[in-house]
Formats: structure tokens, C-alpha cells, sequence
């Protein structure tokens, strides 16, 4: 049970600085939110908290092209 409360809690923390982010940010690559990330784990809260952001509608996700950067706009 702990692991999962401690992914929850991280996933958390991870939308409120992403939200944070889109306040100076508002277009943004995935590959962005990324570069400071110390470790997979962290990479995957990343990438949970930008399906949560989606899931509100706050951010639209999207690719210019095929295989493209993955783009992020902020919806607020």
C-alpha cells in the first residue's frame, strides 16, 4: 500500500507544478516537462499527471506531424 500512496502523493505534487509551469508556460513540449526529471519513476508521475491534465481539460496534447515532438497547450 505504501508504494501507491507515495506514487499518489507524487503524481499530485507533479500536476500542481505542471499547473504552476503553464502560468508562464502556456505552449510547451512533453520533452520540456522531461529535461529535469532525475529518474524513470520521476518520468512516469510526469506522464500520469499529463493524463490527468488532459483528463480535466486544462491542457490539450497534440503532434504536428507523425512521430513529432509531443506538444502541450494550456487550456486555462
Amino acid at each position: 500500500l505504501f508504494p501507491y500512496t507515495t506514487l499518489f502523493r507524487s503524481v499530485s505534487d507533479k500536476f500542481i507544478y505542471i499547473h504552476e509551469y503553464m502560468h508562464t508556460h502556456h505552449k510547451f513540449s512533453f520533452r520540456q516537462l522531461l529535461e529535469k526529471q532525475k529518474s524513470k519513476m520521476h518520468i512516469v508521475v510526469t506522464f500520469l499527471a499529463v493524463l490527468e491534465l488532459m483528463k480535466t481539460g486544462m491542457i490539450r496534447v497534440y503532434q504536428e506531424e507523425i512521430c513529432g515532438e509531443i506538444l502541450i497547450d494550456s487550456q486555462i
